[in-house]
């Protein structure tokens, strides 16, 4: 993964290539950014450009200072992710094929192969369903911080650094923490944790005090419109609509950029449970829970964040402006009629429902009863006037 490969974020990659040139690597880092957003990724490239042995040195090329070369062994086995220096830690539960204490090393060909699929734009949904653990909570445990320490206490094979990728530190189990405090604030000599979240109110404070914290905003416009200029062949009309669909998020048009779909992942199921919520119907309602109830909690998580962001686009355009509603194709005629039931008296509440929801699917509530009360209670909502 080279810097040049990644959407966007060149003042944050400028500010990562200085810290290299000028020998001030911090040896703690937390890539802070939004669900598939490209902190991983960053993170990765970085990596690479610290063991690079034929830096390239661009100037202006990219918007860059420079990058790593791409083609040395180090960079070879980089683009693997196969790197002897490059360990990862993730969330992990027992499977059907792992049925107690696991660990991420149990599941490294998975990942290498999910990130290598997804270019690094990777989401706990997606690597759980990976794993097939999509109905649990996985998490990051006391065997996986202990093998941290027994990795990080050996000397590297090849480059300076040992890097160590602790992806998605929010699922940090409290008995494991304690564990990894002392080593995160005096590491061994050439070290390099990157810590990958999504929510700092998620870690604990004991682990965030002890990191250099560097927050990835959402992409602009213009960084998207480069991109896709560069890379694709389009019109200026699609390449609007696509930019309208990301919504400063890269990962919204994958699937349209890999043919897979003009809409997002969970455009049709939301339009069908909003339909049969308006309409009061408790067979449809009972029959979609029972549906949603099977794509596992991480989805559903996402399913309802998805609701979310679809009422507060119907609030925009109801509202008369339109320029916020960043939508294109079927979800933004969806959301050009849904918007004559989404107002100010009702917004608040129905916000609340599927917050709620959220948070009781976290709590392993049951799926197909949390969807069906919240559908039922937001069908009433959708009846109030304006």
């Amino acid at each position: 993964m080279q810097f040049k490969d990644i959407v966007g974020h060149i003042e944050l990659k400028n500010r990562l290539i200085q810290t290299v040139l000028n020998h001030r690597v911090s040896h703690a880092q937390l890539f802070l950014g939004a669900e598939g957003s490209e902190k991983l990724s960053l993170a990765i490239a970085y990596a690479q450009f610290i063991a690079c042995k034929n830096k390239q040195f661009y100037g202006d090329i990219h918007g860059l200072q420079a990058d790593s070369c791409g083609s040395c062994p180090s960079c070879m086995k980089y683009h693997k992710l196969a790197h002897p220096d490059l360990h990862f830690i993730f969330p992990v539960a027992t499977n059907k094929n792992i049925t107690s204490k696991p660990v991420s090393s149990q599941f490294l060909t998975e990942w290498r192969k999910a990130l290598l699929e997804s270019n690094c734009y990777l989401n706990l949904n997606e690597w759980y369903e990976k794993i097939g653990i999509e109905n649990k909570q996985g998490r990051i445990g006391v065997d996986d911080a202990n093998q941290i320490i027994k990795t990080l206490s050996m000397s590297s094979y090849e480059g300076e650094y040992k890097v160590m990728i602790i992806w998605m530190v929010e699922k940090l189990y409290h008995a494991a923490a304690p564990k990894l405090l002392k080593i995160l604030e005096e590491p061994p000599e050439k070290t390099l944790f990157i810590l990958i979240a999504e929510d700092t109110n998620s870690i604990l404070k004991t682990i965030l005090s002890r990191t250099q914290l560097l927050k990835l905003l959402p992409l602009q416009s213009e960084d998207i419109s480069q991109y896709l200029n560069s890379n694709f062949q389009m019109s200026a009309e699609k390449t609007e609509a696509l930019i309208n669909l990301a919504d400063g998020n890269f990962k919204n048009i994958i699937p349209v950029l890999s043919n897979q779909s003009e809409n997002p992942p969970y455009f049709e199921d939301f339009r069908g449970a909003m339909l049969l919520a308006y309409k009061s119907d408790f067979r449809g309602i009972t029959q979609k829970s029972d549906e949603l109830a099977k794509i596992g909690r991480e989805n559903l998580k996402a399913f309802l964040e998805y609701g979310l962001r679809i009422v507060r686009m119907c609030l925009y355009q109801g509202m008369g402006r339109s320029e916020l509603v960043k939508s294109s194709h079927q979800e933004l005629e969806f959301i050009q009629k849904f918007s004559r039931f989404i107002h100010t008296n009702n917004i608040t509440p129905i916000s609340e429902i599927l917050n709620e929801a959220g948070s009781h699917i976290e709590r392993n509530v049951s799926s197909k009863l949390v969807m069906t009360d919240s559908l039922l209670r937001i069908g009433q909502w959708l009846q109030m006037p304006k």
